[in-house]
Order: structure tokens, then C-alpha cells, then sequence
């Protein structure tokens, strides 16, 4: 599926959401960019409201540090039982701590950004008047940061599955299209923040990766500790062995537990490794005499 379908899915799939909204065609209200207008016959002669539209852009954003923007619109009558002000808490726990994974694509998750209230041509106060709110998510993208032999971001995936294998590490495990974070599954992301290369000899450049470790959870308990975990327990190995059978040293470890779990991380981790100038060559055969008789 597509990110916008992905979406659609996730909205259309929670009964709190949709219990809220009208409907179209027998489907719940959700529609994007733009909702069908009031002569449509799936309105079945019901109200059009209250629904919800969005629309999503995917144009970094360098100074928020995202990938984009999703706007989702919701819309209510004053005349009705529910207002958009009971909606959007919904739709931003709908969104919270979710990963979509487009098909083709990289995974996506969501961080709220803000809440504008707003009336559609007259005053709020007249009855019949549609008012709503757009709530704002910064859109975060969470690439594949696979790099070649040795890899330090390989190396810590694996680490930390092990160290918790009731996890998934995205990267390491199979994504489904959507997975929700949860205190039971927790969800990891480590990325490759920089690589210096620190000194060289005639056989290995020794290089310094630095790494930011992402643990996703609504349970902001079970985020500190298994960011704690992780660190303390690599603070005891000293040392992370890479798929190569080499070992990473923890040459620096850092753990901020107030900063932005979705966009910065939590862990952040300084390896030592060296990236070998040889490879150890294979014994040739350089006669073979064969005896048939």
C-alpha cells in the first residue's frame, strides 16, 4: 500500500475514531485530499459531519528535522453531539507511536506538532455553522542505515535483539505495513549519526561511529528503562562484536532521557572499530597430481 492508503487504513481501523464519525457509503467519514461534496448519494441523506480529511506532504523540512507534513482536517456541525476538540486527542493517539511502512518505501511515523481551531463562512455561534481543527504532524522518516562490512549500526541492532528479543528493531526484524509500539513491543531504531576515521596503521583504519539509538514506546517507564539497560549493559561488555566477528569498543556512551525519542534518540553511542587494509587470503592449491590406477 501506499502512505496515503496506509493512513486511510489506520484511521478507518480504529473503533474510537470511527465511532465518532458520520459515514459514507456504509465506510466511516475519512476522506483525502477532500471529502465528496453534500449531493453525493453515499451521504444516504445523513449529515455530512462530523468527518475528517488529510493530506500529507513529503518535502523535508531541514529546520524541524522531518520529512514532511500530514494535516488532518476534522469537521463537525455546532449543532452536534461531538466537536472537533473531543476528535483530535483521538487522532493523535491513533498516530502515536505508529510505523507505516509503504510498500517499495521506507518506514514513517508520525510526531504531533500542533492544533489550530478554525470555523468554516460564519459565526461559530449561529447554529448549522461547520467548525473543525487541523491537527499537524511532522512526518519522520526512518531509512535503512545498512552500511557495508563491518557495519556499526548492523552490529548494535543485533545487540540490542538480543539484549531484548521481545523488541522489534527496525532494520534487523520483518515490518509489517502498520506496527503499533507498545509496552510489550517496543520499537528500535538505531542510525548512523557520523563516522571520523581516528588514526591508521599499515594494517587496519581504525574509525569512530557514532550512533543514536531510538526507543519507541507510548510508556515513557518502559522507554527510560530499556534506554537504561542498553546503556548500562554496554558500559559492562565494553565492547559490541560486529558481524564480521570484530569487535566495536564503546569508546563513548551517552544517555539523555528528556530528549525527543522520535526524532533524536536516546542512547548515544560512540564505537571504535578498524576496517581492515587486508583480507586474509584463502590457501591455494598450486599442485594436485591425481592417482587412477
Amino acid at each position: 500500500m501506499k502512505l496515503e492508503e496506509l493512513i486511510h487504513k489506520r484511521f478507518v481501523s480504529t473503533a474510537e475514531l470511527t465511532g465518532m464519525l458520520t459515514t459514507f457509503a456504509g465506510v466511516p467519514a475519512v476522506f483525502s485530499p477532500d471529502a465528496p461534496g453534500d449531493e453525493q448519494e453515499g451521504w444516504g441523506g445523513n449529515t455530512q459531519y462530523p468527518m475528517v480529511t488529510y493530506n500529507y506532504d513529503l518535502q523535508a523540512n531541514e529546520e524541524r528535522n522531518s520529512a514532511g507534513t500530514l494535516s488532518v482536517s476534522i469537521l463537525c456541525q455546532n449543532t452536534t453531539e461531538v466537536f472537533p476538540e473531543d476528535i483530535a486527542p483521538v487522532v493523535k493517539k491513533c498516530l502515536r507511536d505508529v510505523i507505516l511502512l509503504p510498500e517499495g518505501g521506507t518506514p514513517y511515523c508520525f510526531a504531533w506538532a500542533r492544533t489550530d481551531a478554525f470555523t468554516v463562512g460564519g459565526d461559530s455561534g449561529k447554529a448549522g455553522v461547520v467548525i473543525g481543527c487541523e491537527v499537524r504532524f511532522d512526518i519522520l522518516e526512518y531509512p535503512s542505515m545498512e552500511t557495508s562490512d563491518p557495519d556499526p549500526v548492523m552490529a548494535i541492532d543485533r545487540y540490542v535483539k538480543e539484549l531484548y528479543p521481545e523488541c522489534l528493531v527496525m532494520g534487523y526484524d520483518r515490518m509489517q505495513e502498520i506496527t503499533e509500539a507498545s509496552a510489550d513491543q517496543p520499537v528500535v531504531y538505531c542510525r548512523l549519526i557520523s563516522t571520523d576515521k581516528q588514526e591508521e596503521t599499515n594494517t587496519v583504519a581504525w574509525m569512530d561511529g557514532r550512533i543514536a539509538v531510538h526507543v519507541l514506546c507510548p510508556d515513557s517507564t518502559v522507554r527510560m528503562k530499556m534506554a537504561a539497560g542498553i546503556a548500562n549493559r554496554l558500559s559492562l561488555d565494553g565492547e559490541v562484536i560486529m558481524l564480521d566477528h570484530s569487535p566495536m569498543f564503546v569508546k563513548r556512551l551517552q544517555v539523555n532521557y528528556k530528549s525527543d525519542y522520535l526524532k533524536e534518540g536516546q542512547v548515544f553511542i560512540t564505537g571504535h572499530y578498524g576496517l581492515l587494509r587486508y583480507k586474509a587470503k584463502p590457501h591455494v592449491l598450486m599442485a594436485a597430481h591425481g592417482n587412477y590406477s
